[in-house]
């Protein structure tokens, strides 16, 4: 093989200061003709000689090493051909921003650890640019959740409403304290998931959270699209429980055990169906015992919508001895306590191990109600509009549950003794 010099090169490449050069080397081996072009510089002291079958490529070469050196980047030109290729393509996209690449892997490294599972940074970055367009104001959900309460509360909504909404939002402004914008799908539902309550009440909560992203797009804090972040929420499975009801002679016993202040509340819930948080708010102004129904004022109705319900005749000697013109029907009830009296009623002179002790079921109350008053009248849309609910929740719950018979004895549970009921010449007036 013969080598032959070429008078041309070397030729001398210069960027930012620094020089290398390239060689052209021709060879004769066999009678064919070899070229080979080398790009020659000098790296941490050492000579570095870099060939390749083409001059742009070996000039390409020369340019990118006299680059790297002068920026101090030798290590770069230390790497396999892979990795500093992808080195320079890492550093040549950067260059624009100012970034330095190790400050760019930290901050890509921060975000993945940061990100839920599954989201990368750049569809987080596509989310942030879709829900932070210039011509929304920015809010925290905090301030949204403010705002939406304030706007509730001049639209006179229930104060049950308004309590409910008040701590469900609560515990949202708590767990994203950030720009509402800012909260994604999967985000909200593993906080959902979280949460230490039932399905029923976590799917209120979604309810809540929806209504307040439907506020925020009202008031341009968030785009149109925004609502759909919580509608692609798998909502919570509701829990499958049995309806409970009480017996005649259950009732009864409650009613002769427990104590004067718990009566009333006993007979509103299982004769007029009303919820328990109702009767809590309920005043004796709104119970009408000469027109035989109860007032449930639309903001103190769960549903938000005025309601009467039924004062039975039964309900009406029940309630008479502790009726009065104002003031509150319940200030407090005790289940625990309703069921310790009953149950030492049933153990007086007897042996524990023969007695079956009671047990509270749950909404039994109102379950006993709908189920009783449903088999009297027979009238779905009827018993759904003096219980506040839906006639499919009615008809659902509460058909063929009991016999009319068994409404015959519910409805015909009255105090022991005579009971003195005087008239009232005027719904606002109460019995005495």
């Amino acid at each position: 093989m013969k080598t032959v010099k070429d008078g041309k090169f070397p030729v001398t490449v210069t960027e930012g200061g620094v020089s290398a050069k390239i060689r052209r080397i021709i060879q004769i081996k066999k009678g064919k003709t070899y070229v080979l072009y080398v790009a020659d510089y000098i790296l941490l002291g050492k000579r570095k000689q870099v060939g390749r079958s083409t001059f742009d490529e070996a000039k390409q070469i020369a340019r990118n090493a006299c680059r790297e050196i002068s920026r101090g980047n030798h290590l770069s030109l230390t790497l396999a051909n892979d990795d500093r290729l992808t080195y320079l393509r890492a550093t040549e996209a950067l260059a624009p921003t100012g970034v330095k690449l190790d400050a760019a892997i930290a901050d890509y490294l921060h975000a993945v650890k940061t990100l839920p599972g599954g989201i990368t940074l750049k569809e987080a970055v596509e989310f942030f640019r879709r829900r932070n367009p210039d011509s929304l104001e920015k809010r925290t959900v905090r301030q949204v959740a403010d705002e939406f309460l304030t706007a509730k509360r001049a639209a006179k909504v229930s104060d049950h409403h308004i309590t409910n909404l008040e701590g469900r939002l609560e515990s949202f402004s708590t767990a994203f304290n950030m720009n509402i914008a800012d909260v994604a799908a999967k985000e909200i539902q593993g906080w959902l998931d979280r949460l230490p309550v039932k399905g029923q009440t976590k799917r209120n909560y979604l309810k809540a959270v929806s209504a307040l992203f439907a506020f925020g797009i009202r008031q341009k804090y968030l785009p149109k699209d925004a609502i759909d972040e919580v509608k692609s929420i798998e909502p919570p499975k509701e829990e499958s429980f049995e309806i409970e009801i009480f017996t005649s002679s259950e009732m009864r016993e409650l009613l002769m055990a427990a104590k004067p202040e718990a009566v009333p509340f006993l007979a509103i819930g299982g004769f007029a169906g009303l919820r328990t948080a109702e009767i809590m708010r309920l005043d004796w102004s709104e119970v009408h015992l000469a027109e035989k129904y109860i007032e449930i004022k639309a903001k103190k109705a769960k549903t938000g919508s005025r309601r009467p319900a039924p004062i039975t005749d039964n309900l009406a000697q029940w309630l008479a001895p502790y009726a009065k013109e104002s003031g509150p029907v319940v200030t407090e009830i005790n289940y625990d306590e309703l069921v310790e009296a009953l149950n030492r009623k049933r153990l007086e002179g007897k042996d524990p191990a023969t007695v079956k002790l009671f047990e509270w079921k749950h909404n039994a109350l109102r379950h006993s109600f709908c189920s009783y008053r449903l088999a009297a009248i027979k009238n779905v849309a009827q018993v759904s509009h003096e219980a506040g609910n839906s006639p499919q929740m009615i008809f659902k719950h509460y058909r063929q549950l009991v016999s009319e018979s068994d409404s015959a004895k519910w409805f015909s549970i009255t105090p022991k003794g005579p009971v003195n009921i005087v008239p009232l010449s005027k719904p606002e007036q109460a019995a005495a």
